[in-house]
């Protein structure tokens, strides 16, 4: 397997999760002891992934202000000039944006606060296309806001068999190719991995598509191959599911290599850690 030189977090830099639900934020805040590519700890998972970022603090929604005490943390972290060295990533164990969980009008609240207070850089993550309703927002802050979107599979029949309930991918990569087109940056993550035809042979095929829709492309497999990791997998409805399908070589630590080497043929610059 390919090694990749080690990616850490500058010291100057706070990261800060959150998570919307339907009555309130989660908003966790991290320290810069994260080794590699910080999109490892703080992608968007599955429903069905069961390691989570741990989360600290939790806003509640308020009838007249909604979120009045988050937005007064904000205001001091601004007025002692930390949010402008931080990166907040906006869905990691929830997708903000996902329409049949109430949590579409919560995400909407805590992003238009930023129409006041300029993170030094938002990451949107989600696979709904309902993320382009908060277009104006992205826009406004401009260099400071980048999205993630979720593809694991360019396939339609594998999204609904092992991700049921999920976006099609053709909606999904719609909104990637808006986003674009707006200037807004874009990664696409396929993380986990899932099954998108032969492992090898249809490497190139999901290459181009993930190639063509994105500036950023994120890979990530469903194991890591640590005990830990194996340990909590057996015990989830999606690896069940693959191994039920025999489809073992994604429930590999190496599922994503045919895949990689793919898009390194095409377009390898795609790979890199964004640089801020």
């Amino acid at each position: 397997m390919k090694e990749t030189a080690p990616v850490t977090i500058p010291r100057g830099i706070l990261t800060f999760t959150v998570d919307s639900f339907a009555n309130g934020i989660a908003f966790g805040r991290h320290r810069s002891e994260y080794q590699g590519d910080p999109r490892n700890y703080f992608s968007l998972r599955l429903r069905d992934e069961s390691e989570l970022v741990p989360l600290r603090s939790r806003y509640m929604l308020h009838r007249d202000n909604p979120l009045h005490e988050l937005e007064r943390h904000l205001m001091r972290l601004s007025s002692q000039g930390v949010l402008r060295s931080s990166h907040i990533y906006l869905g990691v164990t929830t997708d903000p944006f996902f329409p049949f969980e109430h949590k579409f009008d919560t995400s909407m609240k805590f992003l238009e606060l930023f129409l006041r207070y300029t993170p030094g850089m938002l990451t949107v993550q989600t696979r709904s296309p309902l993320i382009v309703i908060a277009m104006p927002v992205f826009n406004r802050l401009g260099k400071h806001c980048s999205v993630t979107i979720g593809i694991e599979t360019f396939r339609e029949d594998m999204v609904r068999h092992y991700t049921p309930g999920l976006p099609s991918v053709r909606e999904r990569l719609k909104t990637a190719a808006a986003l674009r087109r707006f200037g807004i940056e874009t990664t696409l993550q396929a993380a986990p991995v899932l099954p998108y035809g032969d492992w090898r042979a249809d490497a190139a095929r999901f290459a181009e598509v993930l190639t063509e829709h994105a500036d950023y492309i994120f890979l990530r497999p469903l194991s890591n191959g640590k005990k830990e990791c194996e340990r909590r997998l057996r015990n989830t409805t999606l690896a069940k599911k693959l191994a039920m399908d025999r489809k073992f070589h994604y429930l590999r630590p190496n599922s994503g290599e045919p895949l990689r080497s793919a898009i390194e043929a095409i377009a390898p610059e795609k790979l890199k850690v964004p640089d801020r």
